[in-house]
Parts: C-alpha cells; sequence; structure tokens
C-alpha cells in the first residue's frame, strides 16, 4: 500500500529532550487527566504508545498530542459518532499521540515529517499486535493529518485525528468542542507556545534534512513563511518546466 518504510536516521542528541526546553511538562500526569476529559484506552499499545510519545518529545509536542486526542473523541461525540461502533479508540489514540513522531528524532527520515511520523506510528501498531488494517488507518491518519480537504473525507479515524490536531493548532471545528473540555485540556496539558515552536520544528529539520521539503504542502507554506529567500522552485517555476520532463 505504501512505499517501503525508510531507515530512520540516528543523530546525536537523540533521546529524550530536556522538558525544560519546552517551558515545562504537564500539570497533570497523564495517567490521571481531569474527569471532563474522561479516560484514553488503557490497551498495552496504547500505554506504550504514550511512553514512547512522552520519551522522545518535548514537552509542548507531548502536551499538543495529548489535547489532539481529546479534542478528536469530542469532535465524535458532538457528530454522533460512537467509539467501538464507528472507529476504534485504540487507533485514533495511537494515530493522534504518535501523529507529530516524525518531529522527533525517534521518527526522523528522508521524507516531510507527516510520512515519516506515519511510517513509525505504523510500524509501532504493528509491532504491539495491532492488525495490518489498524496500521494502515493509522499511517493515513498521521501522513494526512496536515491536508485540509483530504483526511476528512477519509475513514472516521483519519478524519477525527485530523479534526482534533486541527482543532488544537489553529482552532479548526472549535465550535464543535465543550468549552469545558477545552478549558480542561489547557490547563492539565498547557499551551507552551505550540504553534511557533511547531513551526520552527519544521523549518529547523528543512534546514537540515532538504529532502525533507514537499512543494505545494504544509511544510512548504511553513519554511517559504520563516525562509523566505529558499532556494525551493515556486508555483512560477514550475508552470514553466517542460511539457515533456527531460
Amino acid at each position: 500500500m505504501h512505499a517501503q518504510n525508510p531507515t530512520r536516521t540516528t543523530r546525536p542528541g537523540g533521546g529524550r529532550p530536556d522538558p525544560a526546553a519546552g517551558g515545562g511538562g504537564t500539570v497533570t500526569p497523564l495517567d490521571h487527566p481531569p474527569a471532563v476529559l474522561g479516560s484514553w484506552p488503557r490497551t498495552p499499545a496504547a500505554e506504550a504508545a504514550l511512553a514512547l510519545a512522552a520519551e522522545h518529545s518535548p514537552a509542548h509536542l507531548l502536551n499538543h498530542c495529548v489535547r489532539s486526542f481529546f479534542y478528536a473523541r469530542a469532535i465524535a461525540a458532538a457528530r454522533g459518532l460512537v467509539a467501538g461502533t464507528h472507529y476504534d479508540e485504540e487507533t485514533l489514540f495511537l494515530a493522534t499521540v504518535l501523529h507529530d513522531i516524525g518531529l522527533t528524532e525517534e521518527g526522523r527520515g528522508p521524507n516531510r515529517f507527516e510520512v515519516d511520523g506515519a511510517f513509525r506510528a505504523a510500524r509501532f501498531a504493528r509491532d504491539h499486535g495491532l492488525s495490518d488494517a489498524a496500521a494502515d488507518l493509522i499511517w493515513d491518519a498521521v501522513a494526512l493529518h496536515t491536508s485540509a480537504g483530504i483526511a476528512v473525507h477519509k475513514q472516521p479515524v483519519v478524519a477525527l485525528a485530523h479534526l482534533g490536531i486541527g482543532a488544537d493548532v489553529f482552532g479548526f471545528a472549535g465550535e464543535e468542542l465543550d468549552r469545558a473540555v477545552l478549558d480542561a485540556a489547557h490547563s492539565a496539558f498547557p499551551w507552551l507556545d505550540l504553534r511557533e515552536r511547531i513551526l520552527q520544528d519544521v523549518v529547523r529539520q528543512i534546514d537540515e534534512q532538504p529532502s525533507k521539503w514537499a512543494p505545494m504542502s504544509f511544510v512548504d507554506d511553513v519554511y517559504r513563511k520563516f525562509r523566505p529567500d529558499n532556494p525551493f522552485p515556486r508555483l512560477d517555476d514550475l508552470r514553466a518546466a517542460p511539457v515533456v520532463p527531460h
């Protein structure tokens, strides 16, 4: 279904980041979220996924991934989607909690971060006993989480992951979230200047490894914002390319 999983590049300084780099960690222990948020699936795979994200993600990224799950589930409820009937909650949890693993050294490879993260998350799912079908759903959810206008038309896990993540970063679909859920999630798992930090994460990766750039994409838009003089071709350059490739 997908290209071969790339070998992860190991770089000096990998492993667990210093929580201070994210301005602090979670206020509430991850295994005791506020009651208004409800719990998360306590399966071995879910426990291991959260541990992997916590080990390798700076605080701003970890908090974002945790909030994204609770937002995705709240949006599902607002739309009348029921866990176990319309979507699998464990699969949704793995997809949201690991969706930015490609921005860490643990998930880093030669592709744009969403795709590298998709390979790492799907491999994690298979290694922890999930079916190939669930792993493929997780691949799609992670790879497409920045793909507005596409992910929402995929299976519920893919669409809900996209909506929960987008609600957290940019406020998309925020009107579908209960105010109590928003307030509790931000109190327990603080923002920590997420939006600017995550954009800088994308830029830093492309600076260090240009193969992670992709034309006319989320990563392209971010990179052009912070590196306006970058050498990558623009739309006008692509339009001027030969009709028959050389």
